[in-house]
């Protein structure tokens, strides 16, 4: 019997066929470590846990790969990612540093996923152990007119991206989850930002003042990387440029 998927693109549920016949490859989004888990948290992990056991028992226990990363930094507030950190927050709230904040509440998260039973990824990179990486997609997407830099901060340039001709196999912009830029704009989920070309922009690199505590050194100065930037580069790094589940 088939294994069939729904297809977020499609929005039907296809048969699913591994890009490898030998290896069937799954990124999760992993959790922002800043404070305790919640019924979101349990929901997403289980549900994606179940998936993965099936897989397991299809494809063997050496046929799925599946990373999940922990973003430790970056994970800024609102559509258009601005904002304060939630991990430099919660530091302030308990007056600790950002690094024993994420440390606590990853291993809190760890207990309790062995506790509903859901298995170890095979990988789970940090967000701060790819901070290299992140600069240097960031650069690329400068370098091929998708990225531009304002003031220390480096944003993704949405207009430029949608007149683009991307070839077979691109997602225009929004059509995964069938939102139009104009419609969260109107319905006032993104902010204005004198910096940005447009409203709609959002960072991959955010330039970072003094007090911020997670900062890193980068060709647009001290900063951290921004939220969207994070999955795109690990889930590369582990899986490449296409795989089977995201």
């Amino acid at each position: 019997m088939s294994v069939r998927i729904y297809n977020t693109l499609s929005r039907t549920k296809e048969e699913f066929t591994p890009l490898s016949a030998d290896r069937v490859r799954m990124y999760v989004c992993g959790p922002t470590v800043y404070a305790d888990s919640h019924i979101g948290h349990a929901k997403s992990y289980v549900s994606f846990d179940t998936i993965r056991r099936h897989l397991l028992h299809r494809f063997g226990k050496d046929g799925v790969l599946y990373v999940m990363n922990i973003t430790d930094v970056g994970h800024l507030a609102g559509e258009a990612n601005e904002g304060e950190d939630p991990v430099e927050v919660q530091a302030r709230r308990e007056n600790r540093s950002p690094f024993e904040i994420a440390t606590d509440y990853e291993r809190s998260f760890w207990e309790d996923m062995t506790r509903l039973n859901v298995l170890m990824p095979d990988r789970t990179p940090h967000a701060t152990d790819f901070i290299r990486q992140q600069i240097e997609m960031v650069e690329v997407l400068i370098t091929k007119g998708f990225a531009y830099e304002a003031n220390g901060s480096v944003y993704f340039d949405v207009d430029e991206y949608r007149r683009r001709d991307l070839g077979p196999g691109l997602v225009p912009y929004g059509g995964l989850t069938n939102r139009q830029v104009e419609d969260q704009m109107s319905a006032g989920r993104i902010g204005e930002n004198p910096e940005k070309r447009a409203p709609h922009d959002f960072a991959l690199w955010k330039n970072a003042d003094p007090s911020h505590f997670m900062q890193w050194y980068s060709p647009w100065g001290w900063g951290f990387p921004g939220w969207h930037l994070e999955c795109s580069v690990m889930s590369q790094f582990y899986l490449g440029t296409t795989f089977d589940i995201h």
